[in-house]
């Protein structure tokens, strides 16, 4: 446990008038640069709670996977003392990970650690779970409860380490009332210290927790440069960026302050605060002194913002004594930010206001300008206008001889369609009548020989339909294909390549079928379907299914189509 704990930072009882705000710093290249890494920082924060999350689902995991746990309880009486001392031991990890990041699920831990102590007796156990709870209760705002816990302990009673457990916690406790209430502060005061001068005397010299709270102790008797000096060694001698390294950075910070020192404050508290975002850290309040620090140097967009994030850290952490604090805080960031805001709209507004009048004077000149322009040029457009009616006529000609070409071409091939239809429609009608004259001989031969089962066979048999249907469609496509021998290549080119058609030569299917009536000119889905002896919802359907595949516009996909095989125009 560290002596200078996140407690013993986070509730340092900082006030913010509404006057404060006058003073602006001078540029700093190095705060400006690490201004801009912690809001970089912030932009990214979900990404680091997510890594404690992370942890935090892996220990639970292990609390189910390990088997420790019984369907309704992990204290089942099934489970053996070392199983219990497993559960101990997961459940205070989880209690660490929670401890500086949410209290409500802290508590539920410790709460169970404490029952678990409770069911081994092991009061060394007992004590240590008792320390946890009450130092949570406190930064949950549940003081009473705090002191409740820490007068069931005697510290008489207590190893070592636990003691200075037990100081620390009653020295944060009173750190926290004195902070919060507006009565008995000097009274806490009094306390807070005591519980420190005996936390020192426990505390092994020259230990960096013996330090750490002299340290404290130094800032508290207004030693602000002895205590700095003590804070700069802490701080040269832990890792960059881990809790401590923000614990320590957030003391050096409050030094600063007290110094009047103000890029120094504001670089130490921007240091911690990025390290506490880096670490997931909810339980904090250098980015709330960073906060206030910039309101009172004027950078209030940055005031707001981080005043805004440390709110929101505090509601999820549920530290209730610091929420209060940040609620009495920022309205008054807020307040300020509005004003400026208001003020650089007025600003906006006037600028508007300038340019629009400047953009009438403007407006003005260059009407003049063209009205003078109009005059020196009005016998220029005029010989323009003839030119251009000329020019408007020859395009109107050959506007004209390309529709007139246009219709030859499509003359032509209608034509050359009509021509090979009418052949052809001659040649079918003469088949179908030697093969109705041929169907209407074996129908007079079956029934002159009395075979009337045979005769009802073929009148019931749709086989001479069938073969006649395949037989007209097989004469449509050998036709159309004859017409229009690229069709079905230049059909697949208006399709997505893995949805074109791969037929036999000389060979159409229903779909193709359907567009080459409409080539032909038949747009009518009744007379398609007729033709094809299929409903009209299908004819749809179909359409509606190839037109999805195409690569060109949909709504233009038929268009497409009846321009394949177009002859060229002379």
């Amino acid at each position: 446990m560290l002596a200078i704990s996140a407690s013993a930072r986070i509730y340092p009882g900082s006030t913010i008038t509404a006057k404060s705000a006058i003073f602006v710093a001078p540029t700093n290249p190095e705060l400006d640069s690490l201004l801009k890494e912690l809001d970089q920082t912030i932009q990214y924060r979900k990404i680091y709670s997510d890594r404690r999350e992370a942890r935090i689902s892996g220990l639970k995991q292990q609390l189910k996977s390990s088997g420790l746990l019984k369907e309704k309880t992990a204290l089942s009486k099934e489970n053996t003392d070392l199983s219990k001392e497993k559960i101990y031991n997961i459940n205070s990890k989880l209690y660490q990970e929670y401890q500086p990041y949410q209290s409500d699920s802290a508590i539920k831990y410790v709460n169970s650690n404490l029952e678990i102590a409770n069911l081994l007796k092991d009061q060394s156990k007992i004590s240590e779970s008792k320390l946890q709870l009450s130092a949570l209760y406190a930064i949950a705002g549940m003081s009473m409860d705090a002191a409740n816990i820490l007068r069931s302990l005697h510290s008489d009673q207590l190893t070592t380490n636990l003691k200075i457990g037990y100081y620390q916690a009653y020295k944060d406790l009173y750190s926290n009332l004195a902070a919060y209430h507006n009565v008995n502060t000097g009274l806490y005061r009094q306390y807070n210290a005591a519980y420190r001068d005996s936390l020192l005397q426990i505390l092994p010299k020259n230990s960096r927790n013996y330090n750490g709270v002299y340290a404290e102790k130094l800032s508290s008797s207004r030693k602000y440069k002895a205590a700095e000096k003590i804070l700069l060694d802490l701080l040269a001698g832990v890792k960059t960026k881990n809790h401590e390294y923000a614990i320590w950075s957030s003391a050096l910070g409050n030094v600063y302050k007290n110094l009047g020192n103000t890029p120094l404050q504001q670089k130490y508290f921007a240091l911690s605060a990025i390290s506490d975002i880096q670490n997931a850290i909810k339980e904090n309040t250098s980015l709330q002194e960073l906060a206030i620090s910039l309101y009172e140097t004027g950078d209030l967009d940055r005031s707001y913002r981080y005043i805004k994030c440390s709110m929101e850290d505090a509601i999820f952490c549920n530290a209730a004594l610091r929420t209060i604090v940040i609620s009495k805080i920022f309205p008054i960031i807020d307040v300020a930010h509005q004003t400026k805001a208001k003020q650089q709209r007025t600003q906006l507004l006037i600028l508007l206001v300038l340019i629009s009048v400047l953009s009438a004077g403007l407006i003005a000149a260059v009407i003049y300008v063209i009205r003078q322009m109009k005059k020196v040029e009005k016998s220029r457009l005029e010989l323009q206008e003839v030119n251009h009616l000329l020019k408007t006529l020859n395009q109107d000609l050959q506007s004209v001889n390309q529709q007139l070409n246009a219709s030859n071409s499509q003359l032509s091939e209608a034509n050359r369609i009509k021509e090979e239809y009418i052949g052809n429609f001659l040649d079918l009608c003469s088949n179908y009548i030697n093969k109705l004259e041929d169907y209407r001989k074996a129908l007079n031969k079956k029934a002159t020989t009395g075979s009337m089962e045979t005769l009802l066979k073929m009148l019931k048999s749709t086989e001479l339909m069938t073969t006649e249907l395949k037989s007209l469609y097989k004469n449509f496509d050998d036709t159309f294909l004859h017409l229009y021998p690229d069709f079905v290549s230049a059909f697949n080119k208006l399709l997505v390549a893995e949805e074109r058609f791969e037929l036999k030569p000389g060979e159409l299917n229903t779909e193709l079928r359907i567009y080459a009536l409409l080539r032909l000119g038949i747009h009518d889905s009744a007379k398609i379907a007729a033709f094809l002896r299929c409903s009209m919802s299908t004819i749809y359907n179909y359409r509606t299914k190839v037109r999805n595949k195409a690569i060109v516009p949909r709504e233009n996909f038929e268009d497409y189509v009846k321009e394949i095989g177009t002859i060229a125009p002379f």
